[in-house]
């Protein structure tokens, strides 16, 4: 155990994360080569993040409440409020890996490393001002 966290889940964290991350590309890989650049497709890619990231939190948490290691005292607050704070992190990080991955420009380590620090940033910024909208 390690942060009171079995060992294997900490290795299954890289192909839970892989797998959500190709799902986020094919979808707006799909929006991205169907649709014309405009307004419209900006807001279909916006609210299919917005979507996919909130739909993937919840699985997720809705997944591993079966696991025996894990426990909720309030399960719909987790399901829901939980799965929607966790939801900002995906956020952030599906455009980021489709734009590294998908954008047909090479990225030094340096710009990987710079672009994944400041999607940290901005996650904790989005973070913080949830949470400190919520407490007002």
């Amino acid at each position: 155990r390690l942060n009171d966290v079995p060992v294997a889940m900490t290795f299954a964290t890289h192909f839970y994360f892989t797998t959500y991350h190709t799902f986020s590309n094919l979808l707006l890989r799909k929006i991205t080569t169907r649709y014309r650049p405009g307004l419209v497709r900006f807001v279909f890619a916006t609210g299919t993040v917005l979507a996919f990231s909130y739909f993937t939190a919840f699985m997720e948490t809705l997944t591993i409440s079966a696991y025996p290691d894990y426990s909720f005292e309030d399960r719909y607050m987790a399901y829901t409020v939980g799965s929607a704070f966790y939801g900002i992190y995906f956020i952030v990080s599906f455009p980021v890996f489709f734009r590294l991955d998908e954008s047909g420009v090479k990225h030094t380590l340096f710009q990987t490393c710079f672009e994944a620090l400041g999607s940290g940033m901005l996650v904790l910024i989005l973070l913080d001002a949830v949470r400190l909208e919520w407490a007002s």
